[in-house]
């Protein structure tokens, strides 16, 4: 992977073109999850249809693969050309102001090339990102170093909040990325209706921001080309209809997750087990029987 890093994107294309075939034809990797992910979020498409996305997220999941590792070469003035950023103004803004910013982003386009926002404002100085640990002590290894890549903060995932209080203190505004899409780690909080499924959620992003003093805002993703993004910043206003909901930043974040995903269906990562469905069985029963307690009780 090192070797390759040093190779140009063209070549690194070449190979990712000859991946495909193998990966999805013959490893079959996770076919039957893509599948059945897409028949039941776009229910009003043809076979024919989802198959055509499945077909082009497997050649995009293989141009993120050689992406991502260019990372470990890749130059500022290649990136500065390959990835747009736009709305600079409003993290700069946010961060005039005293406040911190979290930034909510979905697995979409390359999601390891979201990290050159931070070249692209003045202020905040400070970022970070929040990971999951990997198993593998190398390729965790691996992955940190692409991840620092743009000199950004890693954050483990158990440690967010301690960490993002004592940054807090010191008075120094910083911005902090959060992919919120997965399933859920932890114990879900509340679901909601996305991409035509009922999808729990773990609002920990906007339960963090009251904490830390920060503003939520929602990084929009387009892919413009092979190995060409458009990143935009856009503001997270809670509309009228969504002031009652216990956690509106949160149903905000998805809402406008879902036009990104409308928008470009085979960039976001449809090989991830984001609806189990025993999972949602056995949080429906835990709430039942909670309600029954609480009716005995009264």
């Amino acid at each position: 992977m090192r070797l390759l890093a040093g190779v140009s994107l063209r070549i690194l294309y070449l190979i990712s073109d000859a991946a495909y075939p193998i990966i999805y034809y013959i490893i079959r990797y996770r076919r039957r999850l893509v599948r059945e992910n897409l028949r039941c979020s776009f229910p009003e498409k043809s076979k024919e249809e989802i198959i055509r996305i499945e077909k082009a997220f497997y050649h995009h999941l293989c141009d993120v693969f050689v992406e991502s590792f260019k990372c470990l070469n890749i130059s500022d003035n290649e990136m500065l050309q390959r990835v747009e950023v736009v709305n600079c103004e409003l993290p700069e803004q946010i961060a005039s102001q005293g406040k911190n910013i979290f930034m909510l982003l979905g697995h979409c386009g390359c999601w390891e090339w979201v990290q050159e926002v931070c070249m692209r404002y003045k202020s905040p100085k400070k970022n970070c990102e929040i990971y999951k640990q990997i198993s593998s002590e190398y390729f965790g290894s691996l992955m940190h170093e692409i991840r620092s890549r743009w000199n950004t903060e890693q954050i483990e995932m158990k440690q967010t909040v301690r960490t993002l209080l004592q940054w807090n203190a010191t008075g120094e505004p910083f911005l902090c990325g959060f992919l919120q899409d997965q399933r859920p780690y932890t114990k879900a909080k509340d679901y909601i209706t996305f991409l035509n499924q009922e999808t729990w959620f773990t609002p920990g992003a906007e339960e963090i921001a009251k904490k830390v003093n920060a503003e939520l805002v929602y990084l929009d993703i387009e892919k413009m080309g092979r190995g060409k993004y458009r990143l935009i910043f856009r503001e997270m206003t809670v509309p009228e209809d969504l002031k009652h909901c216990l956690y509106p930043l949160s149903v905000l974040y998805f809402r406008l997750l879902e036009e990104t995903i409308q928008r470009q269906p085979e960039i976001w990562l449809w090989s991830h087990n984001r609806w189990c469905k025993w999972d949602l069985c056995e949080s429906r029963i835990t709430k039942i029987k909670k309600h029954f307690k609480k009716r005995q009780k009264g």
